[in-house]
């Protein structure tokens, strides 16, 4: 049995002012991909797992992705698939796909570019080929898409640390698949409800019980497979928001009748999907405020994990305004860090710093301080955290202090956006976080995995920006205008 294994992977922002571009993907070709990821936890790092467990030759491919942005260019989308379809073509016979795909991939002439990509797959392999694709748990999942794969299976932990597990899985029904011991059928129910990221927490309620009640159904007989996605906002698609996947075996009455039993225990929750959280001036006085340290502050209209650019300046005003102590901010300033580079360690520095990328994140800010620190922002996590990754790089990074005797705080300068999955963004540069009094971190429920454990307490922020949680029905232009939150 011979499985192909390819991954193309990208959150995007239709909000975003920054195109996502070919150049802005990182690529592990076939001879690569592999060793890159068999000791990670991501769903490839599960393909490779299954393999082995279910006794298939793993055939690579090729992997692409690059960090959240704007929507993909033309020319980038078109010149990837292309890639894997002629890495399919070369790669002799096949007896099923594997691919890992966002669900959350918008090109400038797709809209549901994963949909798009399962499309083309589709055609090329004709109607009983098996192809089990696997999404993150911020998937838009449009019907095109459960029609075309033989199988999806989406993430089901919010931050994202079960990649590896669904990968085994869908492995297990590819490898099962194949064999004819099960044959795969699909339902799939969109109850109409944004489902702001706010509460796309996992481990707490609304979402708790509802993805509670889809592992349940896993161990019931007949089901293949339940998946819940809660969406991606800051994708303008027509599919766009929650998702209910339940994949039986053979039996679409039964498939069907268990993903409508879920939609309604969603739509039961809607009341619950109100927002009220604190801007940024009324964050940072509850930081200051508390008992205990170190406060982390949750940026949520600078997350980079869902395209923001990382060069927000609110929360790092209020702290200016307020007199804050003892905090840490990360700053995408490529321009700013260069010129601490050039000024050595040690040096005294005026800086210009921050939202340089367009006018959603804030003014550029006068700060005034002392080189630190440089690092070539390299770093390793080695615990499960959030998109499973392992190696890392934020570019070229700068350390600043603050203010004078009584150091106001630290203000980290990196030259390439890295999302705040791991807390080691922090210590590769000499921050021990849990002598620090406040943390700001670029994300919405993303970091909480590396940021809950050296943490008293988290804070969410409403701040402006690409991935501000207040969007209103008149800044989208094809999501559906029905969604309950906008009534």
């Amino acid at each position: 049995m011979r499985i192909a294994v390819a991954g193309f992977s990208h959150e995007s922002n239709s909000f975003s002012s920054q195109p996502t571009t070919l150049a802005d993907f990182g690529v592990h070709p076939a001879d690569q991909l592999i060793a890159h990821y068999q000791d990670t936890f991501s769903e490839i790092a599960g393909y490779i797992a299954g393999a082995q467990e279910h006794n298939f030759e793993l055939v690579p491919l090729f992997s692409a992705g690059a960090t959240p942005a704007g929507p993909l260019t033309r020319q980038a989308y078109e010149e990837l698939t292309g890639r894997l379809l002629t890495g399919l073509q070369a790669a002799g016979p096949l007896d099923g796909v594997l691919l890992a795909l966002h669900g959350a991939m918008v090109a400038e002439h797709f809209p549901h570019a994963d949909a798009e990509t399962v499309r083309r797959l589709r055609a090329h392999f004709g109607p009983a080929f098996p192809i089990v694709v696997t999404h993150d748990y911020h998937a838009n999942v449009p019907p095109s898409l459960v029609e075309d794969a033989t199988a999806l299976i989406i993430y089901k932990t919010n931050p994202h640390i079960d990649q590896r597990e669904r990968g085994l899985q869908a492995a297990g029904i590819i490898a099962r698949t194949v064999r004819g011991e099960v044959r795969p059928v699909s339902a799939l129910v969109k109850p109409e409800l944004l489902f702001n990221i706010y509460h796309h927490n996992t481990s707490r309620p609304p979402m708790q019980p509802l993805m509670q009640a889809a592992i349940a159904l896993e161990q019931q007989p007949g089901i293949l497979a339940c998946s819940i996605a809660a969406g991606y906002q800051y994708a303008d698609v027509p599919y766009m928001g929650p998702s209910i996947v339940v994949v039986a075996d053979g039996d679409q009455a039964l498939a069907q009748r268990e993903a409508e039993r879920l939609g309604e225990l969603m739509w039961a929750r809607r009341e619950e999907l109100k927002t009220a959280v604190p801007g940024p001036a009324a964050a940072v006085q509850l930081a200051m405020g508390s008992e205990q340290f170190p406060v982390t502050l949750l940026d949520f209209g600078d997350n980079i994990g869902g395209g923001s650019t990382g060069d927000s300046t609110f929360l790092l005003a209020e702290f200016l305004r307020q007199g804050a102590q003892g905090w840490v901010v990360t700053l995408w300033d490529p321009e700013a860090a260069q010129q601490c580079n050039r000024a050595g360690i040690g040096a005294q520095v005026a800086l210009q710093v921050g939202a340089k990328t367009d006018n959603l994140h804030g003014p550029t800010l006068s700060v005034y301080g002392r080189v630190r620190t440089l690092h070539d922002g390299t770093y390793e996590e080695r615990e499960r955290r959030h998109g499973g990754g392992r190696h890392f790089n934020q570019g070229l990074t700068a350390v600043v202090e603050i203010g004078g005797e009584g150091r106001k705080g630290l203000l980290v300068l990196n030259s390439q956006r890295a999302a705040p999955m791991s807390i080691h963004q922090l210590t590769c540069v000499g921050i021990q976080p849990q002598h620090q009094r406040i943390l700001v971190a670029k994300g919405a429920v993303a970091p909480r995995a590396a940021y809950e454990p050296v943490s008293a307490r988290l804070i969410e922020v409403d701040t402006p920006g690409a991935t501000a949680i207040g969007r209103t029905p008149a800044e989208y232009k094809l999501a559906r205008k029905t969604l309950y939150e906008w009534q």
